[in-house]
């Protein structure tokens, strides 16, 4: 079924958007004192605003690898006739993928920083977690039009195909990935001396497993894929928990008790 190009428009961004947003519908039910409408609106837009630098970013990245490791007939102007690492081109795949990965995970996670993280509505550790989901959902949203744009160019049936894979995947993965992040911010929320480095450790699992994802996405053919769901199931079924944990910071905190020794008692 041949459909227009304003058609095409019309369903890759209600495919690209939805998805997100059931997504996001289910997050939020986690969070039990519900973030300012405004706030969530403003860090879904962060997530797509992070796209055009993650492309760019993207580029610079498989530019350089190319150059490294690929010969000029492969990829064009970014190559090298010398190409220093050519006898470990084997190791290009793996470094495009988690070098994207990172990227994407960084960026996503600066973008929310940069537009809801600082604000005085930042008060409790959860927000963390809430925020950089929602981001990352705007991400995922914009990413998945630009995915369904040729998909839906070809047939119908493999737009809605391809939307249903990224609702089950992509955009999932993404939510959780980010998640993983804003709950070690939220561990930490209390600990300004120990952010730095969960912030680190937490974008670490967030690349690691978005780079597995996708790895075993390219493997489809040899089963990959069922693989790459369970994988995510399981890191979904972990954020739900940490979601739980990081909803009981704030409440512990209030009602901690600091014990003084008994040498400062006296005083």
């Amino acid at each position: 079924m041949e459909i227009g190009f304003a058609t095409q428009l019309l369903y890759a961004f209600l495919g690209g958007l939805l998805p997100a947003l059931i997504w996001l519908w289910f997050w939020l039910r986690e969070d039990l004192h519900p973030e300012p409408k405004r706030l969530l609106l403003k860090a879904f837009a962060a997530g797509a605003i992070a796209i055009p630098f993650v492309l760019l970013a993207e580029a610079m990245i498989s530019c350089a690898v190319t150059y490294l490791f690929s010969p000029t007939a492969s990829f064009g102007f970014c190559a090298s006739s010398s190409t220093p690492l050519r006898a470990f081109s084997p190791l290009a795949g793996p470094l495009l993928l988690i070098g994207f990965a990172a990227t994407e995970e960084i960026i996503k996670y600066m973008s929310a920083r940069q537009f809801v993280l600082k604000g005085k509505d930042f008060d409790e550790p959860v927000d963390a977690m809430v925020y950089l989901i929602t981001t990352a959902l705007g991400f995922a949203a914009f990413e998945n039009i630009f995915f369904l744009i040729p998909a839906f160019a070809n047939t119908l049936f493999e737009g809605f195909i391809v939307s249903h894979l990224r609702f089950l995947g992509a955009t999932l993965l993404h939510a959780v990935s980010s998640g993983i992040v804003g709950y070690v911010i939220a561990i930490s929320f209390y600990k300004e001396y120990m952010r730095t480095r969960y912030l680190m450790a937490g974008i670490f699992f967030a690349t690691t497993l978005h780079a597995i994802f996708n790895m075993l996405v390219g493997n489809a053919e040899t089963g990959g894929l069922s693989e790459a769901f369970g994988v995510l199931t399981l890191t979904s079924l972990f954020l739900i928990f940490a979601f739980d944990r990081a909803k009981k910071i704030k409440h512990a905190s209030r009602y901690q008790q600091i014990s003084l020794p008994p040498s400062s008692q006296n005083i």
